[in-house]
C-alpha cells in the first residue's frame, strides 16, 4: 500500500514540476522579449531566442495541466486553454504553408531581427506541428480515455524535443544556416518538460508508462536496457560528433576508443541482463521450491486429514452396521416364533391348524412382516404384508402395521374391517409425517369351526388355496378385485371373502418377491409358473412341499439370493369342526 500511495503521488508532483518549469520557460522569454534581453529567450547569444508566440502557448499549457492535476472542478481551463493554442498554430501553420498572413507573430514582435537568413521571433514551423501533439494531448486528458490518447501524443512531443536537444548537445543543431526556422533550444526543452508532464498525468495505464512499470520481465528489462542503451547511443554520437573537433586527435583514434567505449557498454548491458534476467529466475525458482514445499505441507496435512476422516468412517459406518444388525435381529424376534394351537390348548400334534413359515430378507431389514395370531377358540388370523421399498423406512412402517394390527385385534374375526381400520390409521400417521408410503396386505382367517376361510386383499399377491385330493392350487381372490394398498386412500373399505376348507387343505401366503425373479436372459419367473410349481409338488409333506418350491424358484434365477424381500407362510388343515 505504501509503494502504491508513492506512485500515484509520483503521476501529480512530476507532471506539475513539468508544468511549472515549462511556465518558467514561457514567461521567461516574454520577459527578455518585453525588456530587451533577448539571452533570456536564447540562453545563448550564438542560439536562435524562443518566439513569443512560442512562449505564450507554453505558459497556457502550463496553466492547463496544472489546472487539470490540482481541481477536478477546474477541468474545463485545460480545455479552453488547449484550444487556444490549437487555434494559434493552425493559423501559424496555414501561415507558413498556405501563402496567408494572420498577423500572429506581429501581435509579439513587429521589427524582427535577422538569425542568419531568417527572421527571429518567428514561431518555427516544426514548433508549430509539436505544439498540435502537445495541445491535442492536453485536451485528451479532458476526456473519458486519457490514457488512451494523451501518453502517446506527449511522448511523441518529448521525442521531437529530445531530438533537437541532442542536436544542441552534438554542437549540430537541426536546421541552422538555412531558410527555415529552426527550433531553439528553450523550445526544444519546453516541449520535452510538458511532453513529459503530459505522461505522467495519462497515468500508469497508459503508453509508455504501462510498458516500463509493474513487476513483469518485460518491464524490468525495458526500464534497465532502454537507459543504457540511450546512454550509448548519445555518446557515441557525441564521440564522433565533438570529440575530433575538440582534441584534434585521429579518427582511427577516436574509432577505437568508440569501440571501447561500446564494448563496456555492451558488458554492462549483458550484466544487467543477467542480474535482471537472472534475478527473476531465481526468484521464481524460489518461489516454486516454496510452493511446492507449501504443497507437500499441505498434502501431508491433507492425509493426516483424510486418515482421520477415513477412521472416523469406518467407525460410524461400523457402528451402522451394528445398529442394523441389531435391528435385524429385533425385526426377526418380532415375528412368530412359535404358532398358535387350535384349539390353545391342545398339543402341536393334535391341533387342528398346523403353520410354518421361510423368510429371507436381502438386506440388513426388511419391508416384509407376517404374523399368526388365535381368534377365539376354533379360529386363527394369518396376517402378511410387504411394504414399498427396503430398508429402515420400510422396516418401521413394519413395525407401526404390526401395532395398529394387536390395536385392533377386536376386529380380526372380519378381514375386511382390520384392514380398513388399519388402512385408516395408517394413512392418517403417514400424512402427519408428511410423507408417501404405502404396503399391500393379505389377511386370511381359518374357521376350523364353520369349515372356512375367510379373506380380505390390500393390493397384495393372492393367497394359494391347494385343495386336498385333487391338488389344485387356486387363487383366494373371492368375488370383487382386491382393494387398494393400505396408507393412500383414508377413506378405502375392504371387502371381506369366503371359501370352505376342508381336512388335507394347504393356504400359502407369500410376497412378490418369490415370483419377481429374472433368469440369466431378463425373463420373469411369473405368478402363473409358480401356481404350476405348487401344483407339481402338492402332494408332498408340507415341509418337503414347501422347500421344494423354493428349491425351483431359486433354481430358476440360477441365483443363491432373492433380489428383494421373501416372506413365505403356509397352513395346513389337520382337521375341521
Amino acid at each position: 500500500m505504501p509503494e502504491e500511495g508513492s506512485e500515484s503521488r509520483s503521476f501529480r508532483i512530476i507532471p506539475l514540476i513539468c508544468a511549472l518549469l515549462a511556465i518558467a520557460l514561457g514567461l521567461l522569454t516574454l520577459i527578455g522579449w518585453i525588456s530587451g534581453v533577448p539571452l533570456l529567450a536564447s540562453v545563448r547569444a550564438s542560439y536562435i531566442p524562443m518566439a513569443p508566440s512560442t512562449a505564450f502557448c507554453f505558459t497556457l499549457i502550463g496553466v492547463g495541466l496544472i489546472a487539470h492535476l490540482l481541481k477536478a472542478a477546474l477541468r474545463w481551463i485545460p480545455r479552453v486553454v488547449a484550444s487556444v493554442v490549437l487555434a494559434v498554430v493552425c493559423a501559424k501553420l496555414v501561415e507558413i504553408f498556405g501563402d496567408l498572413n494572420f498577423g500572429i507573430d506581429p501581435w509579439f514582435v513587429r521589427n524582427p531581427g535577422l538569425f542568419g537568413a531568417v527572421p527571429t521571433g518567428r514561431m518555427a514551423p516544426m514548433t508549430a506541428i509539436n505544439f498540435l501533439f502537445i495541445g491535442t494531448g492536453l485536451l485528451a486528458l479532458t476526456g473519458r480515455q486519457p490514457a488512451k490518447f494523451a501518453g502517446p501524443l506527449g511522448a511523441l512531443a518529448a521525442v521531437i524535443g529530445a531530438v533537437v536537444l541532442v542536436g544542441y548537445w552534438y554542437g549540430t543543431p537541426l536546421l541552422y544556416g538555412g531558410h527555415t526556422i529552426p527550433v531553439a533550444l528553450s523550445t526544444a526543452c519546453g516541449f520535452f518538460l510538458s511532453g513529459i508532464g503530459i505522461v505522467m498525468a495519462a497515468g500508469a495505464t497508459g503508453w509508455p508508462l504501462r510498458a516500463f512499470l509493474g513487476e513483469s520481465t518485460r518491464a524490468m528489462l525495458l526500464r534497465a536496457f532502454v537507459p543504457l542503451i540511450t546512454a550509448a547511443a548519445l555518446i557515441n554520437g557525441w564521440i564522433n560528433a565533438r570529440l575530433p573537433a575538440r582534441i584534434h586527435v585521429n579518427p582511427a583514434v577516436t574509432s577505437a576508443l568508440c569501440a571501447v567505449v561500446f564494448a563496456a557498454l555492451i558488458a554492462l548491458i549483458i550484466s544487467q541482463i543477467s542480474r535482471v534476467v537472472g534475478g527473476r529466475i531465481d526468484r521464481a525458482e524460489a518461489a516454486r521450491n516454496l510452493a511446492q514445499a507449501e504443497l507437500l505441507a499441505l498434502n501431508a496435512h491433507l492425509e493426516i486429514k483424510v486418515q482421520e476422516r477415513t477412521r472416523e468412517l469406518r467407525l460410524k459406518n461400523q457402528q451402522m452396521k451394528e445398529e442394523l444388525q441389531m435391528a435385524r435381529e429385533l425385526q426377526i424376534a418380532l415375528l412368530p416364533q412359535k404358532f398358535p394351537t387350535v384349539p390353545a390348548d391342545v398339543p402341536v400334534q393334535e391341533s387342528a391348524l398346523r403353520f410354518l413359515s421361510l423368510y429371507f430378507p436381502t438386506g440388513d431389514v426388511s419391508g416384509d412382516f407376517f404374523n399368526v395370531f388365535p381368534i377365539g377358540e376354533k379360529a386363527a388370523g394369518i396376517f402378511i404384508c410387504d411394504v414399498m421399498g427396503h430398508g429402515v423406512r420400510s422396516a418401521l412402517i413394519t413395525s407401526m402395521i404390526r401395532g395398529l394390527v394387536e390395536e385392533h385385534v377386536q376386529a380380526a374375526a372380519d378381514p375386511g374391517e382390520l384392514l380398513t381400520r388399519i388402512n385408516r390409521a395408517l394413512a392418517v400417521i403417514l400424512k402427519q409425517a408428511d410423507t408417501t408410503m404405502f404396503a399391500t396386505c393379505f389377511y386370511v382367517v381359518a374357521d376350523v369351526e364353520r369349515a372356512q376361510l375367510r379373506f380380505a386383499n390390500a393390493g397384495h399377491p393372492s393367497a394359494l388355496h391347494i385343495q386336498h385330493g385333487n391338488g389344485a392350487a387356486h387363487k383366494l381372490q373371492g368375488n370383487g378385485r382386491p382393494g387398494p394398498a393400505i396408507g393412500i386412500f383414508p377413506t378405502a373399505s375392504y371387502v371381506t371373502s369366503s371359501s370352505p376348507m376342508k381336512k388335507g387343505d394347504r393356504v400359502m401366503l407369500f410376497t412378490d418377491g418369490l415370483f419377481e425373479v429374472e433368469d440369466a436372459s431378463g425373463t420373469l419367473f411369473t405368478e402363473e409358473q409358480l401356481h404350476t410349481t405348487v401344483t407339481r409338488y402338492a402332494g408332498l409333506p408340507a415341509q418337503e412341499f414347501f422347500d421344494r418350491v423354493i428349491s425351483d424358484v431359486r433354481q430358476f434365477s440360477e441365483r443363491k439370493s432373492f433380489d428383494d424381500d421373501v416372506c413365505v407362510v403356509g397352513m395346513e388343515v389337520q382337521h375341521t369342526g
